[in-house]
């Protein structure tokens, strides 16, 4: 018998291109949009790009 986190083995793709996406654009629109600011935008950017990993890993992942 497997594993039971053997299937969720692929989200840790999905999550590190999130987070890193989540970084890049985060400050890219920190750095825009003067009121929000660099540390809010990185904060924000992180968490839509963690949300938004997750949701295209349960669209994407492996049938059981």
């Amino acid at each position: 018998m497997s594993e039971p986190g053997a299937t969720d083995a692929g989200m840790v793709k999905y999550i590190t291109i999130g987070v890193l996406a989540g970084l890049f654009l985060g400050v890219i629109i920190g750095m825009l949009v003067e009121p929000i600011g660099v540390g809010f935008g990185i904060s924000g950017g992180l968490f839509l790009g963690i949300l938004v990993a997750t949701i295209a890993w349960l669209i994407r992942r492996p049938p059981k």
